[in-house]
Formats: structure tokens, sequence, C-alpha cells
């Protein structure tokens, strides 16, 4: 049955084991920006009881100080959570998307930043993604938005059978990366390209650029989703408690007749002392 709470009856925080709550505590950073410890309610600190004058008197400043002391408590709670929340968007709405990575898993498609991946310094997964290997990988495919206008004319120059001074223009009208993809046929003869051909040739080759921006990059993981998702989930809540969103995370807990082949995949990823992050010492 649904129960309708009244002002006389407020509803209650709902009750989490003590094991349960940094996990809860994960998803709601990641849900909401905001932990389990924010919507539990504060205790409000009593202040001294006033008796020195008469009855009625001494209830009326009791009371008013036991509100005041209320207001206050609510205040510092709404503080901490606007503190919490401006982390989460500081955390989540700001950084490149170029970090944000799809993963191929056995079949199932998972994405997460790049941060999550390094969270484990020099693991096998740190190095497959680190600058150097990602960058081999084809990131700066999907960075033609930040180029300049000397990289636009550089890749101007790389087009074949493009005149050479037709990189100049870009140069000249100081045309960068996200402008170089919405250039049309009538924004190519604005900045000074006169040649049908030449246009043609340009308009071809941002068309190929688009498509680059527009592909997602998906790295290949040839193991148990079930296995890297509990890596995965782990690396994640690693990586908040890095940025003090919660506390340091407890092992997951691994089916017994999965455990194995998630032992094969934490020391692939994990040889050495790190491997006890996730399989205990």
């Amino acid at each position: 049955m649904l129960s309708i709470s009244s002002e006389d009856d407020p509803p209650q925080s709902p009750s989490v084991d003590e094991e349960h709550k940094d996990m809860l505590n994960h998803h709601m950073v990641l849900f909401s920006g905001r932990r389990y410890s924010s919507f539990v309610k504060h205790s409000v600190k009593m202040p001294p009881v006033v008796d020195r004058f008469g009855d009625e008197l001494n209830k009326a400043i009791n009371e008013k100080w036991k509100y005041l002391h209320q207001l206050e408590a609510g205040a510092l709670s709404l503080d901490k959570s606007f503190q919490d929340e401006e982390r989460f968007i500081n955390l989540f709405a700001t950084g490149s998307n170029n970090d944000i990575i799809t993963l191929n898993v056995g079949g199932t498609i998972m994405t997460t930043r790049r941060a999550t991946l390094l969270a484990v310094e020099d693991s096998m997964l740190a190095q497959q993604f680190d600058d150097t290997k990602w960058t081999e990988q084809g990131c700066d495919n999907v960075r033609v938005k930040e180029w300049t206008p000397v990289q636009v004319a550089e890749w101007a120059t790389t087009v074949e059978g493009m005149q050479e001074d037709v990189s100049n223009l870009f140069i000249k009208n100081e045309i960068n990366g996200s402008e170089l993809l919405a250039l049309d046929r009538d924004g190519l003869k604005d900045i000074g390209v006169k040649r049908v051909g030449t246009i043609c040739l340009l308009l071809e080759e941002i068309g190929v650029l688009k498509e680059k921006v527009n592909k997602d990059i998906v790295t290949l993981i040839e193991y148990s989703p079930y296995c890297f998702g509990n890596i995965l989930d782990f690396l994640r809540a690693k990586h908040l408690c890095s940025l003090g969103l919660c506390r340091e995370p407890p092992r997951h807990s691994v089916c017994e007749h999965k455990r194995d082949m998630f032992e094969t995949v934490v020391r692939y990823y994990f040889p050495g002392e790190s491997s006890t992050l996730f399989l205990g010492p």
C-alpha cells in the first residue's frame, strides 16, 4: 500500500546497510551529484535551556532557540548539498569529449572516461589508454574541431590535387577546425576560393572529416563482459574516490563459477601487487 506522509509524520530517510553505503554513494554521485548522506536528516544540536525568566517567557524563548537552530542546521545541510552538486557539475560537465571512450567488451558496448581506465597507474589497462597509445588508436581523428587555422591550412596541403595558395586562405580568414566543418559552397567562396573544381574537392574532403568526427572509435576488449564490467565498476568508484566524492570502494563480490575467469582477467590487466585491489592479499 502507498502511504502518504503528513507534516506531523514526515518521511524518513531509507536505512541502508553500512556495507552498501559506499556503492549507494557511488551511484548517487553518478546520477544526481549528491551523496546518500545529503538525504539523511542531520541531527540538530539543541541549545542550552533558558530558565532565568518566568515559565511562559522561558518556554517562548526556548521554542524560538530550537526553531533557529533547526533553521541553521537546514541551511548548513543545503550548503553542503550545493557544494556537492557544484563539484559534480565541475567534474562531469567539463572536459573534452575526446576522453569519453567506447568499448566493445565481448560484444557488449560499454562507455567510460579515459581517466577511469587510468585509475590504477602502471597497470596494463592504463598503459593501453595512455596518451601515446590512445593517440595511436586514432583519437586524433575526432579532434578536428580543436584545430587551429594553421592546422587547417596543413590539412589543406595534404588534399591531393589542391593548389598551394588555397591553404593560405584558411590562415588569412582565421578558419579553425569547427568553422572548417561548417563551411559550405557559399562559405568557401566568401573566404576566396574561386575555382569550381577546388570548391567541389574541398567539400568532398570536408565531408570525409565530418564522418570521422561523428564516428565513434570503439576499442575491442576480448574478455567476458561480466568480468570486465566488474573491473570497470570498481575503477569508476576508485576514480571518484581520488576526487574525494566517495570513500575507498570495497572489493566486488564475484559469482563463484566465474571467479577463475575473473582472476585471469584481473591478473592480465593488473599484474603483480595491483591485482590485490580486486582479489585481496
